[in-house]
């Protein structure tokens, strides 16, 4: 039997949105953010919670009759796969429970580098989840950091200034005391983007503790991203660009440009600042810097982009994989804008990614434009291009493949790794099931290992039906590959390379993206093909676990109709689909949280009114909610 994927409805959620008594939020993602330079560099307490997918649903629920409905909140808990949420999970406690470098100063680069990383992946996650847990715990990183920039320390530069600004003396010569641009811009940006999120999922009354809201604490932290900015507005040029300090003597290049990357970590800032205050002169420099990126990017052979580390003709191999996922990063928020970046311009970064980064599941060049490969600086870096998710598939099953291999989150000590392992659950698609193409598989021992199929020819098949044709997937595989393999994806003229594998040394797991770029119906059951491309060697083919079948999730518990004043509601949902689950609230009332692993609603009602719920589970295949209203006497 074909695969078939689906989603449940529900008639209270219809009723709702009927009556008008559902308020619709904003979309609070954003694809991405990233970092690295002025040196590059790598490198949190709460509990795990909350979900999205394959089309939304529900089953069943209550509803109110009369009484007032209370004001709630809504979030966007966007659709995908949940596997690395929990992955995520599993890293964040890594480093100090949690802290990681909050309490560090930036005399290192500790902030720029580790803390930077930290705090933007805890806003990749919200952006993942729509859980307030994530803006609880950046929002405790945040006001770490403020408390060691330089005017909170009673520190000074090497004007005896003493700014919004967090000195560094790692890089100068006698430890002379600089605030760079680009460490300005990787502390800072997490402050606005928090401000963002806060704005965009209509979060502000929540409370955050010591009698503060989401909404106060946005307040503030867009004041301090703002006074970061004005500290450097003397380094700024109009042409697009920010400047090394003229009287740093000390400095290898005072007066200079600085590298792309650098007046890039600005840009982020900025464009996020617009968002929140609307203030043009914000998206006036953005864009100007934006420009200037453009300007000096080539095009290469395959269409892809190509540029260097400061600029100017293209010389290769061009920037580093690390630096250049700024610059990506940068041009897809300004693309998310409307501001100088086009399709046609992510499709170049894309193209950059596919034909000159990614060589294999363990090979990735250290520059853009190829060259040597596997630097260690530069290999762990590669997950802070996971933005180009959304215009290829393959770029999440190439980091993945690589991450899940070499940096499983459980080990990794790093900020920028672990802001990597957000990015994956941020892009994760709905995972998609596999079933094959019987004449190319041969079952060879079905009694002990009646399980596994072996390829029996050079290009054999296996397919799957996405659960949208215009939606990106991922096939996750069990897999033993004797020899170096390419899965490729048939457009129903040609094949398409997708995946590149070194010999797997026994079975393993690999994803196989689908690209919706290329929908093809091979088999008039919504069958989308891939094929196996090696150096066939009969009787010791490809080797690919059978599907064990899926089950979607399904809310199965009653919720309460009812709540008493003062009392904790007391509701656990629960319901029934395949591990890993995430559950999630999708509408609450102000202060009300879910845990994520067991779906234990923590909730008191403040008042007497009618109260609305949206309780969301969610596994690597798909979706259900339950709606319902809790009425308080």
């Amino acid at each position: 039997m074909l695969p078939m994927h689906g989603h449940r409805s529900s008639v209270i959620l219809l009723i709702l949105l009927a009556t008008g008594a559902l308020h619709c939020g904003e979309d609070s993602a954003d694809p991405g953010v990233t970092g690295g330079s002025a040196g590059s560099g790598g490198g949190g307490g709460g509990t795990a919670g909350g979900g999205g997918n394959a089309g939304g649903g529900g089953s069943g629920g209550s509803g109110g009759q009369g009484g007032q409905l209370i004001a709630g909140e809504t979030v966007v808990i966007p659709a995908g796969g949940v596997s690395a949420r929990w992955a995520y999970e599993d890293a964040y406690d890594n480093v100090a429970n949690g802290a990681w470098y909050r309490e560090s100063n930036n005399e290192t680069a500790t902030l720029a580098w580790g803390e930077g990383y930290v705090m933007m992946s805890l806003a990749a996650m919200f952006r993942a989840t729509g859980s307030p847990l994530y803006l609880e715990r950046l929002s405790w990183h945040i006001d770490g950091v403020l408390a060691q920039r330089d005017d909170q320390r009673g520190v000074f530069d090497y004007r005896n200034v003493s700014g919004a600004c967090w000195q560094n003396k790692h890089y100068q010569p006698s430890d002379e005391p600089y605030c760079y641009v680009v460490h300005s811009g990787m502390i800072a940006y997490p402050m606005a983007e928090f401000a963002r999120l806060v704005a965009t999922s209509g979060l502000a009354a929540e409370p955050v503790g010591n009698g503060s809201t989401f909404g106060d604490k946005a307040t503030a932290y867009t004041a301090a991203a703002e006074a970061t900015v004005a500290y450097h507005d003397d380094q700024w040029n109009d042409a697009g660009y920010y400047l090394f300090r003229p009287d740093a003597t000390f400095l290898s290049y005072p007066g200079v440009d600085l590298p792309l990357n650098q007046s890039n970590t600005m840009g982020r800032l900025l464009f996020a600042l617009h968002d929140v205050t609307g203030k043009a002169a914000y998206l006036d420099k953005a864009t100007k810097l934006a420009q200037r990126l453009l300007a000096q990017i080539s095009t290469g052979p395959a269409g892809e982009a190509l540029w260097n580390y400061w600029g100017g003709s293209y010389s290769s191999p061009g920037e580093d994989i690390s630096h250049g996922a700024i610059n990506v990063d940068f041009a897809i928020m300004a693309f998310n804008r409307g501001a100088v970046f086009t399709a046609a311009h992510l499709e170049r970064f894309a193209q950059t990614f596919m034909e000159r980064i990614y060589v294999d599941d363990q090979t990735l060049s250290d520059a853009i434009g190829g060259g040597t490969t596997n630097g260690s600086s530069y290999r762990p870096q590669i997950g802070r291009w996971l933005r180009l998710t959304k215009v290829r598939t393959a770029v999440y099953s190439a980091v993945r493949d690589l991450y899940e291999l070499d940096y499983p989150a459980s080990a990794i000590g790093s900020g920028s790794l672990l802001h990597s392992w957000a990015y994956l659950a941020e892009h994760e698609p709905i995972w998609c099931e596999h079933y094959f193409y019987v004449a190319d598989w041969d079952d060879p021992d079905p009694q002990n290992d009646g399980d596994w199929r072996e390829a029996t020819a050079y290009g054999a098949n296996i397919l799957t039906v996405p659960p949208s044709y215009d939606a990106p997937c991922v096939i996750p595989l069990q897999i033993d590959a004797p020899r170096a393999t390419e899965a490729q994806q048939w457009d129903g003229t040609a094949y398409h390379t997708e995946t590149r594998w070194q010999p797997t040394g026994g079975p393993t797991t690999r994803f196989i993206p689908y690209e919706p770029r290329w929908p093809f119906d091979y088999d008039g059951n919504g069958g989308v093909l891939f094929q196996f491309a090696d150096a066939f060697v009969q009787n010791d083919g490809v080797r690919v676990k059978e599907s064990s079948g899926i089950t979607l999730p399904a809310i199965e518990s009653q919720p309460p109709a009812t709540g008493v004043v003062g009392t904790p509601l007391g509701y656990t949902a629960t319901g029934n689909g395949d591990e890993p689950s995430w559950w999630g609230l999708r509408e609450l009332p102000i202060g009300a949280r879910i845990d994520h692993a067991s779906g234990a609603v923590d909730w008191t009602p403040p008042a007497a009114g009618d109260y609305l719920f949206t309780v969301v589970l969610q596994n690597n295949w798909g979706r259900d909610e339950q709606s319902f209203i809790v009425q308080v006497p």
